[in-house]
């Protein structure tokens, strides 16, 4: 018997547009601190993705990418990721460093740490937006940083969403200073027990707002 896999409804896909959208804003708005600079989101598409496409967003199973993993605790246990091509985490930590276009070449262990910064300051803002939308409560752990083959870095951490489900959700988004504009794709690698209570949780408070509920 082939196992049946989740797929979200069209109303689970707006709420969940609508809450990761302006979680990820306000992820990376919290950045602005970090560099000293005000960081804006001019553009910003969120959309799923068959899971089996995820490393080929990136070059392919082979291809280097840099991905910075966080656990999810509390009210549910979930998961985030936030997964770059080498070259824009390059870029994003030239911004953090308040370096030219092109400074960083390589991640050492100080490209490292301001990763895992950068990861810490995005994952808690972005917990902290869905968690005051939902009423539930959600802790980032400390952020693992790892840049390795796409394959080795994406197949464990989807493991456990393919278990439920064949997708997982990017976002694309172009943000930065208003000198200097960085366009990245991000994974938001939410588990779909945790996907499915943080939206049953939000369409209980905001009822009135789903589709076909209008007054």
């Amino acid at each position: 018997m082939v196992e049946q896999k989740t797929r979200l409804s069209e109303i689970e896909h707006s709420v969940w547009t609508e809450l990761v959208s302006k979680a990820i804003v306000r992820s990376i708005s919290s950045l602005s601190q970090m560099v000293g600079q005000t960081i804006t989101v001019p553009t910003l598409d969120t959309r799923p993705i068959d899971i089996k496409e995820v490393a080929y967003l990136f070059g392919g199973p082979e291809a280097l990418i840099v991905g910075v993993y966080l656990r999810v605790s509390g009210s549910v246990e979930g998961q985030i990721m936030l997964v770059y091509s080498p070259q824009a985490a390059f870029e994003l930590l030239d911004l953090l460093m308040g370096e030219a276009p092109g400074t960083t070449q390589n991640l050492g262990e100080m490209e490292m740490s301001g990763l895992g910064e950068i990861g810490n300051t995005m994952g808690a803002h972005f917990l902290n937006y869905l968690a005051d939308s939902t009423g539930l409560s959600l802790n980032p752990s400390p952020p693992a940083v790892m840049m390795d083959m796409a394959g080795a870095i994406l197949d464990a951490a989807l493991a456990e969403i393919m278990r439920e489900s064949d997708e997982t959700w990017i976002v694309e988004a172009t943000f930065g200073t208003e000198d200097y504009q960085h366009s990245g794709t991000f994974l938001v690698m939410l588990t779909p027990e945790l996907l499915r209570v943080l939206t049953e949780h939000w369409s209980h408070n905001n009822s009135e707002a789903l589709p076909g509920n209008a007054g």
